[in-house]
């Protein structure tokens, strides 16, 4: 049992020495420091820049779309209950 716990201590630890150890070696992104060119660095960022904002578009697009087809449902739903509910009847009068 103390030799399963030693080697999962090790598994679990090792990533871990091996980054602090060797910063450069555990990069984010292992295609970044491959290229130096100003041009390539501008076109990833411009990328990463795209790719975060577009389901954050799709999202809003989709929220307006549900909120503008929502409010016409919703508009003639109030009116058919409006109109099939009965008239209020006057409270009764306190002698």
């Amino acid at each position: 049992m103390t030799r399963v716990r030693a080697v999962t201590r090790v598994a679990v630890l090792a990533p871990g020495v091996l980054a602090l150890a060797l910063p450069r070696a555990a990069e984010a992104c292992a295609v970044c420091g491959l290229f130096y060119d100003e041009r390539t660095r501008k076109a990833l960022f411009d990328a990463t820049i795209f790719m975060s904002l577009l389901p954050l578009a799709a999202i809003g697009l989709g929220l307006w779309w549900i909120a503008r087809r929502g409010g016409v449902a919703l508009t003639s739903e109030f009116r058919e209950s409006e109109d099939a509910a009965p008239a209020a009847a006057a409270p009764p009068a306190l002698d």
